[in-house]
């Protein structure tokens, strides 16, 4: 029998804020860098302040919502950094979906910034919906923001946050 012996260089990409993350996954050493570079990233997405993208958003595949594990807080920072960057696949640079990703971004380490599901009602039935973030002095921005994008279709009588009525609307 012959026996040999191999050496493997194995190349770890690694944060610099956070050292629990790293990573084999060259794929994945510009979204480390990215998160580096804007490190509130990382309070994000392992905090529970932030309703739209915190740790158990819905805005993340599922096997990454709940978990502290480095591969799952790395899906969470990508798909951030994707919507903020302007880079992802599902949602314009525009929308409303990359401009919440951009203002929790912005507004994180505001005073009182939590989050809330805001919601559209007509007579009947519950209509549009989103989770956004906001804090007391922007509450009227992030409001203003969803009116603007709730379904037009629709004669609205009322928007809650978490079933709160916080603008209501003249009856057709």
């Amino acid at each position: 029998m012959k026996t040999t012996e191999e050496t493997i260089t194995k190349k770890i990409y690694q944060s610099e804020v956070v050292s629990e993350i790293r990573t084999s996954d060259p794929g994945f050493a510009h979204i480390i860098a990215w998160a580096d570079n804007h490190p509130v990233v990382w309070k994000i997405v392992t905090g529970r302040r932030s309703k739209a993208f915190g740790l158990g958003s819905c805005v993340y595949i599922g096997w990454a919502q709940r978990s502290m594990a480095p591969e799952a807080i790395l899906e969470r920072v990508r798909y951030i950094h994707e919507l903020v960057e302007g880079e992802s696949p599902y949602h314009h640079e525009n929308s409303i979906f990359a401009w919440r990703a951009r203002f929790t971004l912005e507004h994180y380490k505001d005073k009182g910034f939590t989050g809330g599901f805001f919601q559209q009602h007509d007579a009947k039935y519950p209509r549009s919906c989103l989770t956004l973030d906001y804090a007391p002095g922007t509450f009227e921005q992030v409001l203003n923001k969803f009116c603007a994008w709730m379904d037009l279709y629709y004669d609205t009588v009322r928007v809650t946050v978490d079933g709160k009525t916080v603008r209501t609307f003249k009856e057709v």
